[in-house]
Order: structure tokens, then sequence, then C-alpha cells
């Protein structure tokens, strides 16, 4: 996993599309595009932006992707993530098996991060993460899901 404002994600060579990342965000801030899916280069290269209150975190549950690298980046309000590597979780939904590219996962965080304005993380298939965590109160937050091909 990878923290960072996003600003900087063209620092690191292991984030493909960054640029295309960057422009999406600041072409984001000046139009307030609505919430939704955009297809940015296609199934290489989307986001979806979502607005949704942040929660407990005992009402959430880890979660990995093998087909694409996330990008998670809060605009507006705070939340936390969880973070753990997959190897030391437990399964308890594998939806890759039905074809879908996410699978869930009970256990402990090995490390939590606050995401705030602008800030994000990069999170790659080996990358347990646990978002949408309410950071001392339930907080509104408006965020870009970025899905990048691997």
């Amino acid at each position: 996993m990878i923290v960072t404002d996003y600003r900087n994600l063209e620092f690191y060579s292991e984030v493909p599309h960054a640029k295309e990342v960057i422009d999406f965000i600041d072409g984001f801030k000046k139009t307030e595009m609505k919430t939704g899916r955009y297809d940015i280069l296609g199934d290489e290269l989307f986001a979806a932006v979502s607005r949704y209150d942040t929660e407990p975190r005992e009402d959430r549950k880890f979660e990995s992707h093998r087909k694409y690298i996330d990008i998670q980046i809060v605009l507006d309000g705070k939340e936390e993530l969880d973070w753990a590597e997959t190897s030391s979780l437990k399964m308890t939904d594998n939806g890759f098996e039905r074809g879908d590219d996410i699978a869930f996962y009970d256990g402990e965080a090995l490390s939590t991060v606050v995401l705030g304005k602008e800030q994000c993380a990069v999170l790659f298939p080996e990358d347990g993460h646990r978002p949408n965590i309410m950071h001392k109160e339930i907080e509104n937050v408006l965020k870009i899901v970025f899905k990048i091909k691997k």
C-alpha cells in the first residue's frame, strides 16, 4: 500500500496511469461531476465516484482485488482505512470463484491510516483493506476509487 497526496502519484513507478488519474481529479474538482462510473481508458482505467456516510469498524470487512489496482482518494470528509496482507487474513467470501474481482476477509489490521482531503491509498492485490471506517464520528465522504487493470 502507498499513502500519499494524489499530486505525488507520478513519483511512484509502481502506479500505472498516474498522470491520467491526476488529470481526472483536477478536472473533477473544477466541474463537480456527479457520482457514478467514469470510463477514462475503458476497462484499463475507470473511476467510481461515490458519496456515503462512514461506518463503525465492526460493520466493515476487509477486501482485496486481483484484476485491478485500487487508488482510493478522499476529496471531502475523512475516513479510516485498515490494512493487512491478505495472507494474514481469513477469507469469508471468495468472489473470485464467481468471476468477481473482490473477496472479503476477517482479521486484524496491521496498520490504519486516516485519509483526509486529497489523500489517497494505492492498494495492490496483496493489500487487504477495510475502507469507509468512521474516524471519531460518522462523517459524509466524497471519494473516488480508480480501478487500474494489472
